[in-house]
């Protein structure tokens, strides 16, 4: 952060992002394990993704109706991922610092950073873009872009998906106030694309996230690990020395990109 400080770039705030999630009662059922997460950069909007990569964006309240499901569902606190943030700007960059906990405990899991393109850019286009600031502002923390599979090391699969096919099925959003970095608008039609580009964000943040919980698994590790995905813009994470970390991104047609 303090980099970027030194680079010129303004802070804006705090951002708040959380993942709950939840198993079914029965293995042997058809139901599918789903984690609901939310941010504060869209807060009245919450996002649901089941293990088998479905995805559904629904109003907040959905947060509580999950609580009904208890006969077939079961919440896993100990799982429930919680990452506090600082946001930057750039120029045309967004760059927010997330620190990552998981349960109740204190303990850092990792740090994820989201770099926001915040100029209109069609996803096959935005990967370049970001790749360039990325090695550029935070080389200490990306690999070098002449690093052999560096974009791999960078961009999540979700992200490579969207590059290659150069769209993202848009998802069902709900008539309700939508929130980017400019500031709250209501609209009945929102862009497809800018919808699009916030399903490809959260739907990374999922990726990384559930990356946290697998690596929180196995035996902490004491080198520091860096994952990352994007789109117009995208994040990644780097673990602490005792944890796991990772990271997403995203893209959009209004200011909306992480790295």
């Amino acid at each position: 952060m303090k980099k970027t400080e030194l680079l010129g770039a303004t802070r804006l705030g705090r951002m708040h992002v959380e993942s709950a999630i939840y198993f079914s009662n029965n293995p042997k059922s058809h139901c599918k394990n789903f984690q609901v997460l939310t941010n504060t950069e869209y807060p009245a909007s919450c996002f649901v993704f089941t293990d088998n990569g479905t995805a559904l964006v629904a109003d907040l309240a959905f947060r509580e109706f999950a609580g009904y499901l208890k006969a077939s569902y079961q919440r896993k606190k100990k799982l429930q991922v919680e990452g506090k943030g600082i946001k930057y700007k750039l120029g045309d960059f967004g760059i927010n610092f997330i620190t990552l906990f998981m349960g109740q405990s204190a303990t850092v899991k990792g740090y994820l950073i989201e770099v926001i393109f915040q100029a209109s850019c069609t996803i096959h286009l935005c990967g370049d873009i970001l790749r360039s600031f990325i090695t550029q502002v935070l080389p200490d923390v990306c690999p070098s872009a002449n690093e052999p599979n560096s974009a791999e090391n960078i961009f999540s699969q979700s992200f490579h998906r969207a590059v290659q096919t150069g769209t993202f099925e848009s998802p069902r959003w709900p008539l309700s106030q939508i929130y980017s970095p400019t500031g709250l608008t209501a609209s009945a039609e929102p862009p497809a694309l800018a919808h699009a580009c916030v399903r490809l964000a959260m739907n990374q943040f999922a990726e990384h996230i559930n990356t946290v919980r697998r690596l929180s698994k196995q035996s902490a590790s004491s080198t520091p690990v860096v994952t990352g995905s994007v789109v117009s813009g995208g994040q990644f994470v780097q673990n602490s020395p005792q944890t796991t970390s990772s990271n997403t991104s995203r893209q959009s047609s209004t200011p909306l990109t992480n790295v």
